[in-house]
């Protein structure tokens, strides 16, 4: 599982009746990642070496003022492919690839507060509408349905020219999985009119109370029960007159467990109206 950087949008502020964001992009790694990280600062060697890429379409949309309508739809190309140095046993699982979708999101989010501290809460339903090929330790997304809810806080400083909000949420997941928390922290910086830059703190918590285990996602790392992360990430957007923008962005870890010990980048495209 390579961890992803957040879309260029989100946080309490919502878009307004009728108008919104819509963003594509693909993230991918910076090669191919043959280790995992695990909990206490251990790490996993893999008997593989694995490549991951997700291509994933955002809309965020104005139903009213104070109501917004978000949806996520990723699409993930993944395989592996025995290290040279590996001899094949049966305890090694065989090459394979596999593409199709991730888990579909579908979510609501309310403003609660539009004064000097804007808040919103909003509630998320995460599908499972994956591929999987078990047999090889190949699925596109986590083998369960969720349902999260989450708050947004945040404040603009210095004339708008600097932002930073936080989200937290709980989401309870089905088939066994672990129920999880997730933090998101994000401080943004305009350097000119139509250019950002953002930093960006992301938690992942499992609270390990499914029993879910497939022995071939632990030795791939492909959306594993117990999966939690500590990671980081810059990005950039610049924006042009007609409301069209494109983004940069770079993801990394302090530490996780059963997520990929790689770098990432993620290039995009979006379009407000």
């Amino acid at each position: 599982m390579i961890i992803s950087p957040f879309i260029f949008a989100g946080g309490p502020w919502l878009s307004s009746k009728k108008s919104g964001f819509f963003q594509v992009q693909s993230t991918f790694p910076v090669g191919s990642y043959n280790q995992l990280f695990l909990e206490q600062n251990k790490t996993l060697g893999l008997n593989k070496n694995v490549l991951d890429y997700t291509f994933q379409a955002y809309l965020e949309y104005g139903i009213t003022d104070n109501l917004n309508l978000i949806t996520t739809l990723p699409y993930k190309y993944i395989s592996t492919r025995n290290s040279e140095e590996n001899i094949i046993s049966p305890s090694i699982l065989p090459d394979g690839e596999l593409s199709g979708f991730g888990n579909y999101k579908l979510a609501l989010k309310q403003r609660i507060s539009n004064k000097n501290i804007k808040i919103a809460i909003s509630a998320q339903t995460i599908f499972n509408t994956v591929s999987k090929d078990l047999d090889r330790g190949l699925i596109t997304g986590y083998d369960a349905n969720s349902i999260g809810l989450y708050l947004h806080a945040g404040k603009s400083f210095s004339n708008g020219t600097l932002y930073s909000f936080i989200e937290a949420g709980i989401n309870t997941q089905t088939n066994k999985f672990s129920d999880y928390i997730e933090l998101h922290y994000e401080l943004g910086y305009q350097v000119k009119p139509s250019f950002w830059t953002v930093l960006t703190v992301d938690i992942r918590e499992s609270l390990k109370g499914g029993s879910y285990l497939n022995e071939n996602l632990r030795k791939t790392g492909f959306y594993t029960n117990n999966q939690e992360y500590f990671a980081y990430g810059i990005k950039v957007s610049y924006e042009l007159k007609n409301k069209v923008g494109f983004t940069a962005a770079t993801f990394g870890a302090f530490s996780g467990n059963y997520v990929a010990k790689v770098a990432t980048f993620s290039l995009g495209v979006y379009k407000k109206w």
